[in-house]
């Protein structure tokens, strides 16, 4: 968003030019404490009024701002501030206070679920030390803040696609490598018909886009379009110390036929089950849900080789156990074997004795 001049003191609240063309128009609002802007917000909302607002805010203060906005708005039951701009050149904020769709919220939450739900059945199911431990690293952070020609940029939202992309490569550019992988879900609206993927990778070729606006649902379609995502470690963590079998192969690599065994999938399939569950919550009687599109259990395969594991263990354990058993019953044997042999040698032994002594009495 571009730099706005400072607020006239007397307006509390004025419109301003447009900052993008493709954007509504914002606010500009003269507030100086949290609580006037959360009433204004909560005002505001209930009106249905205006989305994006403006107002200047200290950037030392920003952490504390939106601390407490979240502090606020959840203690009140309005939803949290989820879309933001922040420009340090004018000391400028720059907020969507509208909460998201549900339709929006749905597909986002069911994407990220299943992405941690397979990364956590990966961590159980990897044997090698490393591989787990970077696994583990990787913790949700929420929508990450990107700084970038001096403002911070928050998740790109309900915007046209050229837009969305072109933060999303301000995501990967502006990081400081934090972010390697952008993943971009275009959904129809409102008729939510359609859902388009991208893939934006650093450093791969074709200007780092793997996927570029493949469709992945149409309603209009009989035989839905099949294809995949694939993520690799070394695009959730940074690429030190990520073992080469589990870095997305390069553009050279690629080149050369190398191919690599991706930490997540995530098929077309799946995603339309998410893209399908997710209109359904937000409008049920207009949409339905196939059999198929009820949440899978993340973890029964999980189990299921815990289980495995498990009862392996116990497998082996009983078979030591008999091991050890037998071995017991056989050093018993042993034993009482050596033992009745001593037994006999001293028996045999004393017989002799008492025979030489008599036989020595008798020569007497």
């Amino acid at each position: 968003m571009a730099s706005q001049p400072a607020p006239a003191p007397a307006s509390a609240a004025r419109s301003l030019a447009s900052l993008d063309s493709d954007h509504i128009e914002p606010v500009w609002l003269d507030v100086s404490t949290i609580e006037e802007f959360i009433e204004y917000i909560i005002s505001a909302r209930h009106r249905g009024s205006e989305s994006i607002l403006s107002f200047q805010w200290q950037a030392d203060r920003l952490d504390d701002l939106f601390e407490q906005l979240d502090t606020r708005l959840v203690a009140l039951d309005e939803m949290k501030i989820r879309r933001f701009e922040y420009d340090y050149e004018s000391s400028t904020v720059h907020i969507d206070i509208m909460g998201e769709s549900e339709f929006r919220y749905q597909v986002q939450a069911g994407l990220r679920d299943y992405i941690k739900d397979r990364l956590a059945q990966r961590i159980a199911t990897t044997d090698d030390p490393t591989i787990r431990r970077l696994m583990q690293s990787i913790v949700e952070r929420g929508f990450f803040n990107i700084l970038y020609e001096r403002k911070i940029h928050k998740q790109a939202d309900s915007e046209p696609r050229k837009h969305v992309e072109r933060k999303a490569r301000q995501y990967i550019n502006c990081s400081d490598g934090k972010i390697r992988v952008a993943l971009i879900i275009d959904l129809q609206y409102p008729s939510m018909k359609k859902a388009w993927v991208s893939l934006l990778v650093a450093g791969s070729p074709s200007s780092g886009w793997v996927q570029h606006s493949e469709l992945y649902h149409d309603d209009d379609l009989v035989q839905q379009p099949v294809g995949q995502i694939d993520l690799y470690l070394s695009d959730l963590v940074s690429l030190a110390g990520v073992p080469t079998a589990f870095c997305r192969p390069s553009t050279v690599e690629l080149a050369a036929g190398v191919t690599r065994n991706p930490t997540i999938t995530i098929t077309f399939e799946r995603l339309r089950a998410i893209f399908r569950k997710a209109r359904y919550l937000h409008n049920p009687t207009k949409f339905t849900m196939e059999v198929t599109d009820q949440e899978e259990n993340p973890y029964e395969e999980t189990e299921r080789r815990i289980a495995e594991v498990r009862s392996e263990a116990e497998r082996r354990i009983a078979e030591a156990e008999r091991h050890i058993a037998e071995a017991n019953r056989r050093v018993a044997e042993v034993r009482s074997e050596t033992e009745r042999r001593v037994a006999e040698v001293r028996n045999e032994t004393e017989r002799r004795i008492a025979e030489a002594e008599a036989c020595s009495e008798a020569c007497i």
